[in-house]
């Protein structure tokens, strides 16, 4: 009698995606966005077009995702690099639609595969996790031993390499603990909760450490009052989206708010240097930007940041705009203008709103959905610039897997 036979299936796909993920962002973060393109090419050949009508309860998130794609390439008609903008346009949909394919399959994964999914996700995790925890000791210990600032200096960079990790596992911890959830393990899924919490705080990630923090926050409020509470945070993406651009950031407030709070690091003074410069250059073209991903080729950009009242400060603020802004609502309004800010916000607003007035999904998944989200906007205020391909692959990636955990999705449409 011979063994069934294995065949695999789209759904397997998104499965060794879930497993690869956290993986792939410890050892080599950049590899996110290659792992997308395989994925979403793999599961095409085993029938994955097969789910794409799938997609018709998302046709308006496909829809803004494509109209901001085509703001994006017909901003390289006045972008300060219009060659480089072209191409950013054209990889931004492109991964858009891998991102979609992904989202068809998880739509359309069948009991067995979901099973395959969580498993493969948890011990993915778990790997990630287990390496992020021993490099976060071997950094402490590191630092314990040594004595002088540039010993220091030189550890802490040596780690900076595990900042998007950080970032991964912060974000990944939600379809995890679902899938933990779904499997009825939730002692154990707070246990990893506290545990992830342990470890991105071991390293030196303050960003993923606050993501983690606003999310362990939000997801109480979202278990309780989802709608609310998802209308509360899309209510703030709105506010900061609207009131960022127009804030009156000068440099001698800068120098101010160093003498008020010294224990602010560099990096923090730097990146309030950085939107202030985005801010003026937005004043300039309000209506249309610079064009997308130009913030790197703005005029005086790469200019060394020189402005009274930093003292020794000054030395260590390096250039007014390093490759990006590091703030989503300022580089939306820097570079596309006020269409591209819009259509950004509502490619975020409208499956969060989607997800907090759903009828149909567990409460469980309502709260990390939207916990994700909270999170995720911290990252995307402070971090990573908009248009990075592993920043872009990770969050549609994320997105599947959050779908893949429930039969209908949370981004299903009702009735």
């Amino acid at each position: 009698m011979t063994g069934r036979r294995f065949h695999p299936n789209p759904g397997h796909v998104l499965a060794a995606t879930a497993f690869l993920l956290p993986t792939v962002a410890t050892a080599a973060p950049k590899g996110v966005a290659p792992l997308l393109a395989v994925a979403t090419l793999a599961a095409l050949v085993l029938g994955g077009y097969r789910d794409l009508p799938r997609l018709e309860p998302l046709r308006m998130l496909a829809t803004l995702v494509i109209l901001l794609g085509v703001v994006g390439l017909a901003s390289a008609l006045w972008s300060v690099v219009p060659e480089h903008s072209l191409s950013v346009g054209l990889r931004f949909l492109a991964i858009g639609a891998g991102g979609m394919v992904l989202l068809s399959v998880a739509r359309g994964i069948g009991e067995r595969e979901r099973e395959t999914l969580q498993r493969t996700l948890i011990w993915g995790f778990a790997l990630a996790l287990v390496a992020l925890a021993i490099a976060g000791i071997v950094q402490r210990v590191g630092l314990f031993r040594v004595s002088s600032t540039e010993e220091i200096a030189h550890w802490t960079e040596r780690f900076n390499r595990f900042d998007r990790a950080a970032t991964t596992i912060a974000f990944a911890l939600w379809p995890m603990l679902l899938a933990l959830a779904e499997r009825g393990h939730p002692r154990l899924a707070r246990l990893v909760a506290i545990a992830t919490l342990l470890a991105v705080f071991s390293l030196n990630s303050q960003a993923a450490m606050l993501s983690l923090l606003v999310s362990f926050t939000i997801w109480p409020l979202a278990w309780w009052l989802p709608r609310a509470t998802a209308g509360a945070v899309g209510a703030g993406l709105i506010a900061l989206v609207a009131i960022l651009p127009s804030l009156n950031l000068s440099m001698p407030f800068i120098a101010r708010v160093h003498e008020l709070a010294p224990w602010l690091k560099v990096t923090a003074i730097h990146r309030l240097a950085i939107w202030h410069f985005a801010i003026d250059r937005i004043t300039e073209r309000p209506l249309l930007g610079w064009g997308l991903d130009a913030s790197r080729a703005l005029p005086h950009g790469s200019d060394v940041i020189v402005a009274p009242g930093l003292g020794e400060l000054q030395q260590a603020l390096k250039t007014w705009m390093p490759l990006h802004p590091h703030n989503a609502a300022l580089q939306w309004r820097l570079e596309l203008g006020l269409p591209g800010a819009i259509l950004a916000s509502l490619i975020v607003l409208w499956p969060l709103w989607r997800v907090g007035t759903s009828q149909s999904l567990p409460r469980f998944h309502q709260a990390s959905a939207i916990a994700l989200v909270g999170g995720a906007l911290v990252i995307a205020f402070l971090s990573y610039g908009t248009w990075q391909e592993w920043w872009m692959s990770e969050l549609w990636i994320l997105v599947a897997l959050m779908a893949a955990q429930t039969k209908t999705g949370p981004l299903a449409a009702e009735g």
